[in-house]
């Protein structure tokens, strides 16, 4: 954008030059030949006299000497036709006196016809400038009075007002140029503060503002506009966190509250009731279980936090090993697969809590006697985690709907929320990652989550897993 402001910012001062320069110019070398015709017709008229005195009464020897006297004292030449246009008198002019004679604006004098307008042959030589004046003696054409003057101080100064023009151009040009680059940084200065900013405000930095003092009004009202935007999101922010941290407290304390006063029932109840406590009981564990996957989802979307390098293998190594406390009882076997320095850009603790998502959903389906597998593969950009289960798999039409919030599935089992998905989801997207539900390889769940890698300073050239390569195809 800078580019394109600088680049208008000189090419605006050149257009105006040049709609304005290029007009002056061809005017004032039109005004500088009148300006030397006029001069021109003057002193050929004043030759008239003499031309009268040798046409008449064929005094030459006076239009022979005012002649040589205008040729030395101007530079000019002039020669003088009687009416049937023979040659009478004169200097010689870059044309003969017969070429002269069929010259326009002589032919038109021969006619008695007479404007201050000029014609300019041009000769092999030179170009010059022909002006002929008729001669009238007693309202009659006895001659014409031609004079021929050289082009050269004419050039010259057409010369002079071009390079002037030119001169002035450069000069816009230059000075342009000159100003634009501050002219240029002085406007965009608060846009890349705003970018800035934003940013910022995207990656969780909710303080960040923009000054509003910096470039042009119009940027000023944008950064006191978007200083107020942010100022409205960080409040609803926190509103929005404060609600999360006082549902926290003040539902847990009711539903620890109401499981005590169930559990000091039970000597009470007679032995029929027994299964109704526990049922009650199981209602209790329900609800605090979708108490904290809320709370966890409400913390997931309240706002972007800062990132940082997470060893994946190390996490998944240290939930897998947690997880086999569960998994064995079951029959059920778990493998962690991955090697190399497998680091992930992400908040702290989000790989974990996704992960015990995929392993609980795993293990809820996964039948006894099989693997549940944790794959890690990466390339140049991305680190995948992956939990591939041999239970009964999904539908197309339940993975597209499986991270939806309380969505559970005609296969489901066991008291789940239908939030563990959605969860997982949210916390991908707060990685800048996404989750990918595809089928398995023998029927089962493939769940991935997908994380922005972050290369070590000490990693060379990464080469992409032949894992993750295979998958891609």
């Amino acid at each position: 954008m800078r580019r394109h402001l600088v680049a208008a910012l000189v090419a605006l001062p050149v257009a105006v030059v040049a709609v304005l320069g290029l007009p002056l110019a061809l005017q004032r070398s039109d005004e500088a030949l009148r300006e030397l015709t006029h001069a021109r017709v003057t002193e050929a008229r004043q030759l008239s006299s003499a031309a009268v005195n040798a046409l008449v009464y064929g005094e030459r020897a006076q239009l022979r000497q005012r002649i040589a006297d205008y040729q030395d004292r101007t530079g000019g030449r002039a020669h003088v036709f009687d009416a049937g246009g023979r040659s009478v008198e004169g200097a010689l002019c870059l044309l003969s006196p017969g070429e002269l004679a069929h010259q326009s604006v002589v032919r038109a004098a021969l006619q008695g016809q007479f404007t201050d307008s000029s014609d300019r042959p041009v000769s092999e030589a030179a170009e010059e400038l022909i002006v002929a004046v008729p001669v009238i003696h007693r309202r009659l054409l006895v001659g014409v009075v031609v004079v021929c003057s050289a082009l050269d101080d004419l050039q010259l100064k057409r010369w002079t007002i071009w390079t002037v023009v030119a001169v002035i151009g450069a000069l816009a040009m230059a000075a342009s140029g000159f100003l634009a680059e501050p002219l240029a940084r002085w406007i965009l200065r608060p846009v890349r503060y705003l970018e800035a900013a934003a940013r910022r405000f995207a990656a969780g930095d909710h303080d960040a503002r923009v000054p509003v003092h910096l470039g042009p009004p119009d940027l000023r009202v944008l950064a006191e506009t978007f200083n107020h935007l942010a100022e409205q999101v960080q409040q609803q922010v926190t509103v929005q966190k404060s609600f999360v941290s006082d549902a926290s407290h003040q539902l847990r304390s009711p539903l620890v509250a109401l499981r005590l006063r169930l559990e000091n029932l039970e000597p009470y109840l007679e032995p029929d009731g027994s299964r109704g406590l526990e049922q009650a009981l199981g209602e209790v564990d329900r609800m605090t279980g979708i108490l904290n996957a809320l709370l966890l989802l409400a913390r997931a979307e309240s706002g972007a936090q800062a990132v940082e390098s997470v060893d994946v293998l190390a996490v998944a190594e240290e939930r897998v090993a947690s997880w086999r406390l569960v998994a064995e009882p079951r029959g059920i076997a778990l493998t962690v697969d991955g090697q190399g320095d497998l680091v992930a850009s992400a908040v702290a603790g989000t790989v974990d809590q996704v992960l015990d998502v995929f392993l609980d959903n795993a293990l809820r389906v996964a039948p006894p006697g099989t693997t549940v597998h944790v794959r890690l593969v990466e390339d140049a950009t991305t680190v995948a985690v992956q939990c591939i289960d041999a239970g009964p798999g999904m539908s197309p039409d339940e993975r597209a709907r499986a991270c939806d919030r309380f969505w559970r599935g005609n296969r489901a089992t066991g008291e789940g929320s239908g939030l563990g998905l959605a969860i997982a989801a949210s916390l991908a997207r707060a990685n800048n990652g996404h989750i990918l539900l595809q089928e398995g390889p023998g029927g089962g769940l493939h769940a991935e989550l997908r994380l922005p890698a972050r290369v070590p300073e000490r990693a060379g050239h990464h080469h992409p897993s032949p894992l993750l390569q295979k998958r891609r195809r």
